[in-house]
């Protein structure tokens, strides 16, 4: 057991005292636990609202950056949407395109074929239509060549009198002493000079591909003599003799019975040619064109009667560009030509592209002078020749007579067949020939006649529709045929042919 002290109740007196302060102490630090406490709470609160102001200035952020990002992924979209509704558009638009092109090629293209179908078509009628002409023609012309064999040829004898001619079985007059043949092989060269033949020259003939061969004939045979004898030895061979022509055969009509009739002047811009004599100025060619070549030998004296009455015709009917083959030089009678000289007339008129030609001479035929037509009329180009003035009676005149060559025999005002007017198969068309005003000497307008003054109207009128619709040879031809005025007896005749072709 413990024993008290004096000092104990000191102590428990500083005790007592020193309760208070102890309690007044830890109440104040109760007091500043509280307030830290407190402090620390709202420090809490306030970190708290920080960061949930943060996470809602956060959330807020994300929202709009997503409400921007879903925005643009929108506007992306619907951009996008609208280029493809765009490309769709105008994908839908060039497929329609493309589909009205294909239409429209595919149009175009069966329009082409029917086109073509259709040309095609009439080049095969055309084809069969001359390829009947050309039958009946040539058997026409068959017949009249059996007839023609036993003709007299006295009205031509006389022609070229001065050059001393040999005459042909039929008693045709012809160069002497020589023979032509046409696109020699070496063979038939070799034939030749076998034969006896010396060569005299060559004429090459580019426009229609054709080279002629002049043959000297041994001295003491006859012309017609050496021909037989090259036909036998080459009869794949083309050979004769070169004849001469005249520009009618028989007497001509001369003026008209009474006053001429008047040709009225047509406007337009024809581009003719034309194998004759040469042509001199004259007031009736005023205003035309005329480009002359010569196409005679040496230093002949040449007409130019024939030839300018003829260019006034058809100036009269158009033509403002003329083309004048000359052809013809004087002898001591009647003008004459040579076939030599009209093919390589021919071959020049080839080379000019003139659609059509005029010819008014007349002569026998000729197998060269044939073939150089041929080649013309294949390539295109339309021969309008004068049927001949030799009567009713005569022989065919060539080149008229040829087949594919547009005969063309006179009538008078009254529409009677000119009464010198070769008859015959090959007779195509008629026109007014008697009484013609055409020009004469001295710049003065007479009055002419003869199958010769009928031509140049037709010549005229196939060129104005060759040139006014651009249409071929075979073509025109028809259309002028079948416009025709039909005389004598019904359809094609030969008196008048397919009929009448009115100024």
């Amino acid at each position: 057991m413990s024993r008290s002290t004096p000092a104990q109740p000191f102590t428990l007196l500083i005790a007592a005292l020193c309760l208070p302060l102890a309690s007044a102490s830890l109440a104040r630090d109760g007091g500043d636990r509280d307030r830290s406490a407190e402090k620390a709470a709202e420090s809490a609160a306030r970190a708290e609202a920080r960061a949930t102001r943060d996470s809602a200035r956060d959330r807020e952020v994300r929202e709009i950056d997503q409400a921007r990002t879903t925005e643009q992924t929108v506007r992306r979209e619907s951009d996008s949407t609208k280029d493809s509704a765009r490309i769709t558009q105008e994908a839908a638009k060039e497929a329609a395109n493309g589909n009205k092109a294909a239409e429209d090629a595919a149009k175009a293209q069966a329009d082409a074929v029917e086109e073509t179908a259709k040309e095609a078509e009439d080049a095969a009628k055309d084809a069969a239509d001359a390829a009947e002409r050309a039958a009946k023609d040539a058997a026409d012309a068959a017949a009249e060549d059996a007839a023609e064999a036993g003709t007299d040829s006295s009205s031509m004898r006389d022609l070229a009198s001065d050059q001393k001619p040999e005459y042909d079985n039929r008693g045709f007059p012809a160069k002497r002493g020589e023979i032509v043949g046409l696109d020699m092989s070496t063979q038939a060269r070799a034939t030749a000079r076998a034969n006896g033949l010396t060569f005299l020259g060559e004429q090459r003939l580019p426009a229609v591909d054709a080279n002629i061969t002049r043959l000297g004939v041994p001295k003491g045979m006859a012309a017609k003599d050496a021909l037989d004898l090259m036909r036998k030895s080459d009869a794949q061979g083309s050979y004769d003799l070169t004849h001469y022509y005249g520009l009618n055969i028989g007497t001509s009509g001369g003026l008209a019975h009474g006053r001429p009739v008047a040709v009225p002047r047509r406007a337009g811009k024809l581009r003719v040619g034309m194998i004759d004599t040469s042509v001199t100025s004259h007031p009736a060619l005023r205003g035309t064109r005329v480009k002359n070549r010569s196409f005679v030998e040496g230093k002949a004296s040449v007409p130019t009667s024939h030839g300018t009455a003829i260019a006034s015709l058809l100036a009269g009917q158009g033509s403002s560009s003329i083309l004048a083959a000359g052809v013809f030089s004087t002898g001591n009678a009647a003008p004459f030509t040579s076939a030599d000289a009209i093919a390589r007339a021919l071959d020049w008129m080839v080379a000019q592209k003139v659609n059509v030609i005029n010819i008014s001479l007349a002569g026998p035929r000729n197998a060269i002078l044939d073939a150089v037509l041929g080649k013309a009329l294949r390539s295109g180009h339309v021969i309008v020749a004068a049927a001949g003035n030799g009567g009713p009676g005569a022989a065919p005149a060539y080149p008229a007579a040829v087949p594919g060559v547009v005969a063309v025999t006179a009538v008078d005002p009254a529409l009677r067949i000119y009464r010198y007017a070769n008859q015959g198969h090959y007779v195509r068309l008629s026109a007014l020939g008697v009484g013609i005003a055409a020009a004469g000497p001295n710049g003065t307008m007479i009055g002419h006649s003869g199958t010769s003054f009928a031509t140049p109207l037709i010549a005229a009128r196939i060129a104005r529709c060759l040139a006014g619709a651009g249409g071929k040879a075979a073509t025109c031809i028809q259309f002028v045929e079948r416009s025709a005025r039909d005389l004598g007896a019904p359809g094609k005749d030969p008196v008048y042919g397919f009929g009448y072709i009115a100024y």
